[in-house]
């Protein structure tokens, strides 16, 4: 069973000017973050996944394969929806495509209990059989799913791990990590290199999404190498840059608010337009925007 292993980085999703998947630009975007990754994984949240209509999900499938395939990687498929029916078939076309694994949302808008969540994972685990899933138990879904929860569904033959919540508090992360970390079969993903920080020494993590390779895929790199060689000052270093970047694109304190709008217009300042974010996000302010680019200039980034 093939298991998430180094970065997996994706992509943002470009839009035309007229509001169409710009299949080209995501293409050269998603080859900018192969070199030294261990894999490709989208369309993700930051992708505006929930955004994308069926058909132009199936079209950013197909191209997230092709380049995977190209640079010899694997292709991790991102889904969900809000059943089980409606999720079925993103799995199928993905497999179809020639996906490796899924990384698998947790369903939204239904509020759900533990006993729920758990079927629902092990039913589809029994749909895709010889297919390695990771699960997102995303807080956005409005579910939480808890640590023993969590521990059932990694026992699952062909779960193959679970995206870390941001969200999650570390006494809750530790908790989780203390109940798989047994499973050789199954691994936490961090959800983004910063989770690494504060995990350090503690946890051995062998897979990480890395959204901030659209901004500095060197520095991602640079950070995934010193936290897999346990140097923690040079993980320090590239850390603090990298949430400096990453505190300036959001809005507000949340980093879920009007986040999207500040990530696109950081990627043209640094020439890499790809479009407006679809509503109901709005623009990001000229004010925001000066903001975004004071502190790329003083990270050394433009």
């Amino acid at each position: 069973m093939l298991l998430p292993e180094g970065l997996i980085p994706g992509s943002y999703t470009p839009f035309t000017d007229d509001n169409r998947l710009d299949e080209k630009v995501l293409s050269e975007r998603l080859q900018s973050v192969v070199e030294g990754s261990g894999g490709l994984h989208g369309p993700a949240g930051h992708s505006e996944v929930a955004s994308l209509t069926f058909e132009e999900w199936k079209v950013w499938t197909d191209v997230l394969v092709d380049v995977a395939k190209k640079a010899k990687i694997p292709a991790w498929s991102f889904f969900g929806a809000e059943s089980f029916e409606k999720t079925v078939p993103y799995g199928k076309y993905a497999l179809k495509a020639g996906a490796d694994g899924f990384f698998v949302l947790a369903p939204y808008f239904n509020l759900y209990g533990q006993e729920a969540a758990y079927l629902y994972f092990r039913d589809l685990a029994n749909e895709f059989p010889d297919t390695p899933i990771v699960f997102y138990p995303s807080l956005q879904t409005g579910n939480r799913f808890e640590p023993s929860t969590i521990a059932k569904i990694a026992e699952l033959p062909n779960i193959a791990g679970m995206k870390l919540n941001g969200d999650y508090t570390f006494d809750q992360v530790s908790k989780i990590i203390l109940l798989t970390r047994d499973n050789k079969t199954f691994r936490p993903v961090a959800g983004g290199l910063n989770v690494l920080y504060p995990l350090m020494c503690n946890v051995d993590i062998k897979a990480s999404c890395s959204p901030f390779s659209n901004f500095a895929h060197e520095w991602s790199l640079n950070l995934w190498k010193a936290y897999r060689e346990r140097d923690w000052p040079t993980l320090e270093k590239w850390q603090r840059k990298l949430s400096r970047i990453s505190s300036v694109l959001n809005v507000s304190g949340d980093r879920h608010i009007g986040a999207r709008a500040g990530h696109k217009a950081a990627l043209a300042l640094l020439g890499r337009p790809v479009g407006p974010s679809r509503r109901p996000a709005i623009p990001a302010t000229d004010e925001h925007i000066a903001r975004i680019r004071k502190v790329f200039q003083e990270e050394g980034l433009l």
